[in-house]
């Protein structure tokens, strides 16, 4: 089983990458929605978060306020680098899991969405790695556009992760996706020709 990373700065649409992937019929594990799972109510990840944060990151109903938890990793490095510690090994965990079953099933490519693939030096795990990429101004207006933040905000989100171009040059293969819809959805059906071998029919 073929074991692929894919990854992109943030806002640069690695979402709509992954959707049409899977609209080609092909599996893909998705970090952040474990990532979610783990931190819902009385799971392990909200209980080892909890015990780090304290209260204050709770809203009304004792749900982590996850605009407040953004505030604070992303003025923080070394918040930041708290909350990895306490959500990668449990990520990890889930993912090896999910791995063997469809290893099991006899999956021949699997793909693995995850955000920090570079920051969190993981890819020497994966057969190749997929980078989703834009240019700068265009990440910059969609973030601030998706999040409803202000420019100063967005730029501080962006500068939280490695830099794109260092990347882009650590990819097995990279996707532009500063144009149209039509223009990402061919690059991707180019790309999985590459990867795969076979030719996709639209």
């Amino acid at each position: 089983m073929k074991w692929i990373g894919l990854t992109g700065g943030i806002a640069t649409g690695k979402s709509t990458v992954t959707g049409l992937i899977e609209s080609r019929g092909y599996s893909v594990i998705d970090a952040d929605q474990i990532s979610h799972e783990l931190t819902q109510l009385a799971e392990p990840g909200y209980l080892e978060i909890l015990a780090h944060f304290g209260n204050d990151i709770l809203d009304t109903s004792l749900r982590l306020d996850r605009k407040k938890l953004a505030q604070i990793i992303f003025s923080s490095a070394d918040q930041k680098n708290q909350l990895e510690k306490i959500m990668h090994p449990l990520i990890q965990e889930r993912v090896q899991d999910l791995k063997q079953g469809y290893k099991d099933k006899g999956t021949s490519f699997l793909f693995y969405d995850v955000p920090l693939l570079f920051e969190n030096n993981m890819a020497s795990q994966f057969d190749s790695v997929l980078m989703v990429w834009c240019q700068e101004d265009i990440q910059l207006k969609r973030l601030m556009q998706r999040n409803k933040l202000t420019e100063a905000e967005a730029q501080m989100r962006i500068n939280a992760q490695m830099p794109m171009s260092e990347k882009i040059k650590n990819a097995s293969y990279c996707i532009d996706n500063s144009g149209s819809e039509y223009e990402l959805i061919v690059a991707v059906d180019v790309f999985l020709q590459q990867l795969t071998g076979r030719t996709l029919v639209r």
